[in-house]
């Protein structure tokens, strides 16, 4: 669980990723420049937004992390986690 335990640090990279690049966009579909603040709801969207995304992009890496921690359960190894839980 150690190795893939690294790999959490994706999860605010794309966090912080997509929140950079959603208010990017937001900024020149509204015909502003990109480093323009935004008001407090905009942030909270761009938030919002950028959570959901990192979230659903790792949360299948988290199932499988905390399974190889599972005490309980004895697994070869990453991909027989992946297939059994895929079963």
């Amino acid at each position: 669980g150690f190795v893939p335990g690294l790999f959490g640090t994706s999860h605010g990279a794309l966090q912080f990723m997509a929140y950079e690049d959603l208010k990017e966009r937001y900024n020149k579909y509204r015909n502003r420049v990109s480093d323009t603040k935004l008001n407090t709801v905009e942030y909270i969207m761009m938030a919002a937004v950028s959570k959901i995304f990192a979230v659903a992009a790792t949360y299948p890496y988290q199932v499988v992390r905390a399974r190889l921690q599972d005490q309980h359960n004895t697994y070869s190894g990453v991909f027989d986690v992946v297939r059994r839980t895929w079963r």
